[in-house]
């Protein structure tokens, strides 16, 4: 299921494509390390996506560990994050921010 507050009657061209990208939903939700809730996995069948939370009022530097070599790419911009082994900085992530990153393993 895919909830959202847009006017679908009225939804802006951009708002609509970043829809469009939840569809299908995967069905399986995150899975938290602990209950500070600032990095999540999804693993899916052909990758493991990453949600990284910044919570914080102000940027933070986050660190999430791989645990194999991985092409790394942003889910919303589609920006290569190149291939990554160990782990996965994320410096300056914005204040009340977070970012979708997409694993994926034998490219």
């Amino acid at each position: 299921m895919l909830l959202s507050g847009d006017d679908l009657t009225r939804i802006a061209p951009d708002r609509l494509a970043m829809l469009k990208k939840l569809l299908p939903p995967t069905g399986r939700a995150a899975e938290f390390a602990d209950d500070s809730l600032r990095v999540g996995v999804v693993n899916l069948p052909d990758a493991r996506v990453i949600c990284v939370f910044n919570w914080e009022d102000n940027p933070q530097t986050i660190s999430v560990p791989l645990p194999r070599p991985a092409r790394v790419t942003d889910f919303w911009s589609g920006q290569d994050l190149g291939r990554r082994e160990g782990g996965l900085e994320i410096k300056d992530l914005p204040a009340r921010s977070a970012r979708l990153l997409v694993c994926k393993y034998g490219y």
